[in-house]
């Protein structure tokens, strides 16, 4: 929580930054109060969700890392259980640790005794929820990515019916000077909505491909442990296919 709500405070801070960059008549726009005027009210909603949606987007960042998704000791653990043949410790790891990974790992010991389809069912069904859960706080972003563009084109179709109510109130000379400017005005919301969404969305598909190639991970480290608890009938199952049966006499060696 608090580390939302400084990313909410460092995302308003930027804001006054960047506003400037916005320009009319070849003159930058004096602030933020300047951009909420030219922009109207529309202006505002783009604004404040835009703020809503970088402190999601930096929120996410840091909690979909990899090594809180595929920490290291666990992947360490798998591999020195493997060349060791023993999960002792790889149990107390499963145990102790509170990542999506261990959480998976865990179901999965806990289901060994139900066999193989068991014990990878159970894997699967808990990977599953454990991705579903990190991908929820994703999804707002990708609406925001496709709500933007649409409120800015509903500040420029607002505008440009205030704008065009003052043809009645204006002669054929004045029409031009006063039509443009409010014109241009009202298309301040559609360049708003569009420089805020394009990052919204590539942010979006950025956060979508971490999850995916953590559950990729997820899967291949799930097969490990399921080779790693019942290594020793795979081991004795690969040894007799491996070995040759020799004939027992000679008389069915000629018969061979």
């Amino acid at each position: 929580m608090n580390s939302l709500r400084k990313t909410l405070l460092s995302s308003l801070f930027l804001l006054f930054f960047v506003a400037p960059i916005f320009a009319a008549e070849g003159k930058p726009l004096a602030g933020v109060k300047d951009l909420f005027d030219k922009g109207g009210f529309v202006m505002m909603i783009i604004v404040g969700l835009s703020v809503i949606g970088v402190a999601l987007a930096c929120e996410r960042l840091v909690s979909l890392r990899q090594a809180k998704l595929v920490p290291s000791n666990l992947k360490t653990a798998v591999a020195t259980a493997r060349n060791v043949g023993s999960i002792d410790q790889l149990k107390s790891l499963v145990d102790q640790g509170k990542t999506p990974l261990a959480r998976i790992l865990k179901v999965g010991l806990a289901r060994a005794s139900g066999g193989i389809p068991e014990m990878e069912r159970a894997m699967e069904s808990q990977g599953a929820l454990e991705s579903d859960r990190l991908m929820r706080p994703i999804r707002p972003i990708g609406i925001l990515a496709q709500v933007e563009p649409l409120l800015g084109l509903l500040g420029t179709i607002l505008g440009m019916i205030t704008t065009f109510n003052l043809l009645h109130t204006t002669s054929a000379a004045e029409r031009v000077t006063t039509l443009a400017p409010g014109i241009g005005q009202a298309l301040y919301t559609t360049a708003a909505g569009l420089a805020i969404a394009i990052p919204f969305v590539l942010m979006h598909h950025h956060l979508q491909g971490r999850v995916m190639r953590a559950t990729e991970e997820w899967s291949v480290l799930g097969t490990d442990l399921v080779d790693l608890v019942f290594q020793p009938s795979v081991a004795a199952r690969t040894k007799s296919e491996a070995t040759p049966v020799l004939p027992s006499s000679l008389e069915e060696a000629e018969q061979a």
